[in-house]
């Protein structure tokens, strides 16, 4: 079994925006007195940063696990897919800015994985990412299913071969 996680050092920026946009927000709505715009804009943005701060908090106890049956995903709430059962594979980019000389820029991937009425995203600052959309999409073909061209495409800017044969079991050759 190999598991995986969301390191610290990738998290510690986004608890800090999250700390500072909470601290903004509770901020003003302390200090100025109360009406019902500054409560609409201030409590807004609050409770957007304190949305981000959990979500964040989720992902830091997020473990991922895998074995040769199965991916699971537990955190508050357990999630598992067995690989014979895995239906779709969604490897996307979101961009911040593109570059012409580096077509990713700065932004990340999201690896969306469907089957047996659980979904599961995970994003590309997690350990391990590659071999997890490489292991997801060998998983795929093992079944008989293709992936869409956009996952195809992603999946060769990280430089995995889409059509790689899978060997018995669903596993990379």
């Amino acid at each position: 079994m190999r598991q995986f996680r969301y390191p610290l050092r990738v998290l510690v920026g986004d608890y800090l925006r999250s700390a500072a946009g909470l601290f903004v927000g509770l901020g003003v709505l302390l200090a100025v007195p109360p009406s019902l715009p500054v409560i609409a804009i201030f409590g807004s943005l609050a409770g957007l940063f304190a949305v981000f701060g959990l979500r964040t908090a989720h992902r830091h106890s997020l473990r991922v696990a895998v074995t040769d049956d199965e991916i699971a995903c537990r955190a508050a709430v357990t999630r598992v897919i067995p690989w014979d059962r895995l239906d779709e594979v969604s490897l996307r980019y979101y961009g911040t800015r593109r570059s012409k000389w580096r077509p990713l820029g700065s932004g990340f991937m999201q690896l969306t994985l469907k089957g047996a009425g659980v979904a599961m995203t995970l994003e590309s600052s997690i350990e391990g990412f590659e071999w997890l959309a490489e292991r997801a999409a060998a998983a795929l073909r093992a079944r008989g299913l293709t992936l869409d061209p956009a996952t195809a495409s992603n999946l060769i800017e990280l430089g995995i071969d889409p059509q790689k044969p899978v060997g018995k079991h669903g596993g990379l050759i």
